[in-house]
């Protein structure tokens, strides 16, 4: 049986049956494996931002991370073998990376990483992983500077270009928005969305009124929403986290504005709704991944995920979910742990059936695929059929 038909399988349990099947297997948190030994588990390098005031990306991927292994030890593990998790908290500092990624490398086990909050962590250990030849296969880093960066790179998330444009496009054509006003957060994910979704907005023949950078941890965006809304746009686009992207919703309709908001796959959370509340209502965001997705692998994973953590999956959750299944399925693949054969079969992944889509890399180890469009509803996503 197949990666890709076992994950299936594992999905169509019923979430009684899920429940007795994840009970029975041990903890994906667990540390090592048996030295090595053909029989011991295999390893997965796990690194995020898992600490502070942005650690909901990094715990909320290890969440779908550990119910991925916890699925795949169930029907068998790979190779024969169960797997973990190696995880090391990097505490989104960029400073943190090269030590990470030596450490990561040091441990001849490990046949493959998982994670990152944050380009600027993923840019800083890159020079490390390449060296070593250790495949990454990340979930939420989405800077194009880490396009083609390195052959041993990959990701289930979309580019900052991709998503921009790709928002941009369908801001333009379906809702007949000429005039935006752009807020975004002074990092590089922030001003990567803001740039490509300006150029696609001006591509389309539209304007950008106002281009406002904050920086995270703001609490107050009084101002910076004056000065958006002062140029009368047709709606907001926010490139950025929930964290903020929920204070300047609320601020906006605060201040008596009824625009349309768009906001980036940053504000793809449930905690964005949360911090909102009811002011996040209407308000459109993209992401690779939605919890109301009907398809039947997405649907199966919520089901699994909800039983599991009493919660809906985030995007992060997904994506993360899906590297998982990736890198085991490349391990399988290549029949062998080997980091140079890993990384092969990783490459020459295609059309690989995961929670959130079709997923396959192109020659620079971007994945090639579509964005799911979503708006609030009832305080839930609900993808965009129009």
């Amino acid at each position: 049986m197949t990666m890709r038909s076992r994950r299936t399988a594992a999905l169509g349990l019923t979430a009684g049956a899920a429940l007795l099947v994840l009970s029975a297997c041990s903890p994906a948190s667990s540390s090592g494996g048996d030295g090595g030994s053909s029989e011991g588990a295999i390893p997965l390098g796990y690194t995020a931002t898992l600490s502070g005031d942005f650690a909901s990306y990094g715990l909320e991927m290890r969440e779908g991370i550990d119910l991925a292994i916890e699925e795949i030890n169930a029907e068998g593990g790979v190779l024969g073998r169960d797997l973990t998790t190696e995880v090391v908290d990097d505490e989104g500092k960029p400073a943190n990376g090269p030590v990470i990624a030596q450490e990561m490398c040091d441990n001849a086990e490990i046949p493959a990483v998982l994670g990152f909050s944050f380009s600027s962590v993923a840019l800083s250990g890159l020079p490390i992983y390449t060296q070593c030849g250790l495949p990454i296969v990340a979930s939420a880093v989405t800077s194009p500077e880490l396009s083609g960066a390195s052959d041993i790179f990959f990701r289930t998330v979309f580019t900052d270009a991709y998503q921009g444009a790709e928002a941009a496009s369908f801001i333009s054509a379906n809702r007949g928005v000429k005039k935006v006003a752009v807020l975004y957060q002074q990092d590089d994910y922030g001003k990567g969305v803001a740039d490509a979704f300006t150029a696609g907005i001006e591509e389309a023949g539209g304007e950008v009124t106002s281009s406002q950078a904050y920086q995270l941890g703001t609490v107050n965006f009084g101002s910076t929403v004056d000065a958006a809304l002062k140029d009368n746009p047709d709606a907001v686009f926010i490139g950025g986290f929930y964290t903020e992207a929920g204070k300047i919703v609320t601020q906006i309709r605060d201040a008596g504005s009824e625009l349309p908001i768009f906001a980036s796959d940053g504000a793809a959370s449930p905690l964005f709704i949360d911090l909102a509340g009811d002011n996040a209502e209407g308000v459109e965001v993209y992401a690779a991944f939605s919890a109301s997705d009907p398809r039947a692998e997405s649907s199966g994973f919520v089901e699994s995920f909800s039983t599991k953590y009493d919660k809906e999956p985030s995007s992060w959750a997904a994506l993360a979910y899906d590297a998982t299944y990736v890198v085991a399925d490349a391990i399988e693949a290549a029949g062998t742990t080997d980091r140079a054969d890993v990384a092969s079969a990783i490459r020459d992944t295609k059309d690989f059936a995961g929670v959130s889509g079709s997923i396959s890399f192109d020659d620079e180890g971007n994945r090639v695929g579509e964005l799911t469009f979503q708006r609030v509803e009832d305080g839930k996503f609900v993808v965009i059929t129009e």
